[in-house]
């Protein structure tokens, strides 16, 4: 979190001790901070595991495997934050360790934007865990953290319907803006990292203490959150690499929030207007887009973004070209490939290694992200070598939602996931999954869906602070028609309304 003014100096120190830049609650209030480093935390065991030792020489060992900005060191404080991601917070850990084959991506592809180095990704799982709507007590919002003064000032607006510093995309974009003018001050990035948690004055005052330039010198003459936010870092950098030697499996989501891209829209949009639009469920476009709080995207002349998985982003395109306000293109990729293979949503290649080298070279040979590489393929090393067979998982692109879909043989349920493999000794022989059907033949599976919901209500509980306009945009309807259905003449909270009959 950013806190630049001084006002708020002795503000932030009383708070030091109560907020915590790694977990979030369920209430998406952050904990309180970690307790002081150990010196005895070499054993660390998590629950279910197997019983894990690891010493000084192991631990720089490990770390001097990657390669970064800034100085992998080996420290107290850093053996205490591993700690409790392994131990302590293991729950949570796996919930982070999942989210980030859906934020990384993203993150990588801003900071080559701006930039900025691609380990600073793993800044945001310091701040909030990759929790975009995490909230500290002191007011910092999102995966970054950002205060509201400093948020506004990087573009980041705050309103009724919309939280800017929630939206993963905006507020990464902003993110590496900071981060990069606060390394064009200090022309370190230890340094930048403390001045992005406290406030370029504070270390500019702990540098002239100090008589150094350096982090470690200078650590002392910090507030105490800011002494352990670069060990912090350090810890998180680890445990985002090395996790499965300790036992952690991640809770790894669906394709469709690994896999997605992001347009800019201008027109009010429901999310069940996008939903319909596209096929997605409705709970994966909510889960993409947490920056609008009341599920619907407000109209605007700047624009808001939104995710969705990639494969659907054909349908969405020709959906929003359908109002006839603008026109919209898709930019980057083949969107008419791919049709009729895999299982309906993914299809796969298989990838012969030829030589040893770095996942993260050999992920961006074939399109695809380093962190997605390793998870598909089960690897724990970020280096691959000669006669391993990796796969790759592709969209099949929906050019338009009807309500025909298809669906694996033997599965009855409503939604399809995918699961990728979790080996990297497969011997599979040919380079690409098998279609699911050929042209021209009706494939199996396919069915057309009928409504168990026919002559119901979809309704709606009013919440605080909520209007019926918001409530109308929100479901793609009319204030009219919702008084009409609902003999409405008075909104309060807790009210039950009607929407629409299915």
């Amino acid at each position: 979190m950013q806190l630049r003014n001084p006002v708020f100096y002795w503000l932030s120190l009383f708070f030091a001790i109560l907020t915590l830049p790694l977990f979030a609650q369920d209430t998406e209030v952050q904990d309180a901070d970690l307790a002081d480093p150990v010196e005895t935390a070499d054993e660390l065991v998590p629950k279910g595991a197997v019983y894990v030792n690891i010493t000084d020489e192991e631990l720089r060992e490990r770390l001097s495997q990657l390669s970064g900005c800034l100085e992998l060191k080996v420290h107290p404080v850093v053996k205490s934050y591993i700690r409790t991601y392994v131990q302590l917070k293991t729950e949570k850990t796996k919930t982070m360790l999942g989210k980030r084959l859906t934020y990384f991506p993203l993150f990588e592809d801003k900071f080559r934007e701006h930039g900025v180095p691609l380990d600073l990704k793993y800044l945001s799982v310091v701040e909030s865990a990759l929790n975009p709507k995490a909230v500290s007590r002191v007011g910092a919002t999102g995966l970054w953290q950002f205060m509201p003064y400093t948020g506004k000032d990087y573009g980041l607006n705050t309103s009724s319907t919309v939280e800017d510093r929630s939206d993963p995309v905006k507020s990464t974009d902003a993110a590496a803006r900071y981060l990069k003018a606060l390394y064009n001050q200090f022309d370190d990035w230890a340094l930048a990292l403390a001045a992005y948690n406290s406030g370029p004055g504070r270390v500019n005052s702990a540098i002239k203490r100090a008589h150094s330039r350096n982090f470690w010198n200078i650590q002392r003459y910090l507030p105490k959150e800011t002494r352990n936010y670069v060990p912090a870092f350090i810890a998180a950098t680890y445990i985002c690499n090395f996790f499965q030697l300790h036992g952690l499996q991640p809770d790894d989501p669906d394709l469709d929030e690994q896999i997605t891209r992001y347009i800019k829209v201008y027109e009010a949009l429901s999310f069940k207007d996008i939903a319909d639009a596209t096929g997605v469920e409705y709970a994966t476009v909510k889960n993409l887009n947490p920056g609008f709080r009341r599920d619907y995207v407000p109209p605007s002349t700047d624009g808001y973004y939104v995710i969705l998985p990639e494969r659907v982003m054909p349908a969405f395109v020709r959906y929003l070209n359908s109002l006839g306000n603008r026109t919209y293109a898709l930019e980057g990729a083949d969107y008419n490939s791919n049709a009729n293979i895999g299982d309906g949503r993914y299809w796969h290649t298989l990838i012969n290694v030829q030589q040893a080298e770095l996942v993260e070279v050999l992920a961006q040979k074939h399109g695809c992200s380093a962190d997605h590489l390793k998870a598909w393929n089960g690897l724990t090393s970020n280096y691959v070598y000669s006669g391993q067979v990796l796969k790759v998982w592709h969209p099949v692109y929906v050019q338009k939602h009807s309500s025909i879909r298809i669906e694996a043989p033997g599965n009855t349920s409503r939604t399809r996931r995918t699961e990728p493999a979790k080996s990297n000794n497969s011997s599979a022989s040919g380079n690409t999954s098998a279609p699911a059907s050929m042209p021209g033949t009706v494939p199996s599976g396919i069915r057309e869906q009928v409504n168990p919901l026919a002559g119901q209500y979809q309704y709606h509980t009013v919440r605080r602070n909520e209007s019926l306009d918001d409530i109308a945009r929100q479901y793609a309807t009319s204030v009219e028609s919702l008084r009409k259905l609902n003999n409405l003449t008075e909104l309060s909270v807790g009210m039950r309304l009607k929407i629409r009959q299915y």
